[in-house]
């Protein structure tokens, strides 16, 4: 990774770690909507699959050391870790994104970020989802399958969170292109 990509990738972690403050909403037993996955899908888009696992990974751990929920070492690892590293898978995607917005193919581009960001999106919803089907059966109304219950409730922040980024992504791309391109 080049020392550029590499500034980049700590700024976007550092600016994600502060968005993580401003909380739209937040869930009676952990979870938030805020602008937090923002930088880690830009991150991602520009540089890649690895500088985005990176941007996740210090996102995730940060998070954790600044009043993260500690039930056990695995959980920290599903619920911190591999759930914001795995936002940086959206870096699969970021040479066509970066193509596209060379070209000025707005339409196959708006298409690609979305891809991008659901596969951020679903990918940090199954960590959060294993999460809690390991770590927090205890929460689960008698009767309910422990799995149903984790994955309704994580949804509940996680998929308008995966939303609210690929907007915002989206609206970066279409008013600042240049800054998405290297």
């Amino acid at each position: 990774m080049k020392l550029q990509q590499l500034t980049e990738t700590a700024i976007g972690a550092a600016l994600a770690i502060i968005l993580s403050y401003l909380i739209i909403f937040r869930a009676s037993q952990g979870g938030s909507i805020s602008l937090m996955m923002v930088p880690i899908l830009w991150i991602a888009l520009k540089n890649g699959v690895w500088a985005g696992l990176l941007c996740g990974l210090i996102t995730g751990a940060v998070t954790f050391m600044f009043g993260g929920f500690f039930v056990a070492p695995l959980q920290v690892l599903f619920d911190y870790v591999f759930a914001f590293g795995s936002i940086g898978l959206a870096g699969l995607f970021s040479k066509p994104v970066l193509a596209m917005a060379g070209h000025h193919h707005q339409r196959r581009l708006v298409g690609t970020v979305i891809l991008a960001g659901g596969l951020a999106g679903v990918s940090r919803l199954l960590f959060h989802t294993l999460a809690g089907i390991v770590f927090y059966t205890a929460y689960v109304p008698k009767g309910q399958p422990v799995w149903l219950y984790s994955l309704t409730y994580n949804s509940l922040y996680v998929i308008p969170d995966t939303i609210l980024a690929i907007v915002v992504v989206l609206v970066l791309v279409a008013r600042v292109p240049r800054l998405l391109l290297r």
